[in-house]
């Protein structure tokens, strides 16, 4: 097992800076947040320290070369967005921008993008498993196509007055991804699994609709 963070708690600084402070206190990998250059829509989100849409061969190799140098591995590339949200535009924003994500992962020898599955909130949990078959199976395709796996962080998403009901996040409990990893079979597709979230696996804590 190796040790790393996730970069987005390090808004602000750059992508030497954030390798610098992760060799400097000994860790051995980070997981590099890469979302499009724009405003945050929230906390941890709208960080960008690897830009995708911009990444080369010679960028690639650059950054390879940095990350050799100071002993810190990337883990994986990171963009945390609602893939299924409602807003059309985003939606489509969000998928063509997570593409990028997937095939920089591949550019760099990563092969591992850190996701969420996403949720429309104002759909049911069978409108939302109809969703997922409809967006998420040419994105898997795509992933599979680059060789790059897709780990699903299991957080519902739930800050505020703003995200119910339902949350974010569909990919929240146990049967939920069961139902997801049936309607995606793909050797290429798991979970990011965070203990932090346990609270959120009760079975008290599936919601029904």
């Amino acid at each position: 097992m190796k040790l790393g963070f996730v970069s987005a708690i390090l808004d602000g600084w750059n992508f030497e800076e954030v390798v610098d402070v992760a060799s400097g206190m000994g860790f051995q990998c980070i997981e590099v947040a890469c979302w499009p250059n724009a405003k945050a829509e929230r906390r941890y989100a709208g960080v960008s320290h690897i830009d995708v849409a911009g990444l080369t061969e010679d960028k690639a190799a650059y950054i390879l070369e940095y990350c050799k140098k100071k002993q810190v591995e990337i883990s994986a590339l990171a963009f945390y967005p609602n893939i299924l949200t409602s807003d059309l535009k985003k939606r489509e924003e969000n998928i063509a921008h997570l593409k990028k994500v997937i095939k920089a992962s591949a550019m760099l020898g990563v092969h591992l993008v850190t996701t969420f599955i996403g949720r429309d909130q104002g759909k049911a949990v069978e409108g939302n498993l109809k969703l997922v078959e409809e967006i998420w199976a040419p994105l898997m395709a795509y992933a599979e196509q680059e060789k790059v796996r897709i780990a699903i962080e299991n957080c519902p998403m739930l800050f505020g007055e703003e995200q119910w009901p339902g949350g974010q996040n569909l990919m929240c409990t146990p049967e939920i991804w069961k139902e997801v990893f049936q309607i995606l079979p793909s050797k290429y597709l798991g979970l990011n699994y965070d203990p932090s979230h346990f609270v959120w696996q009760m079975p008290e804590s599936g919601w029904p609709g």
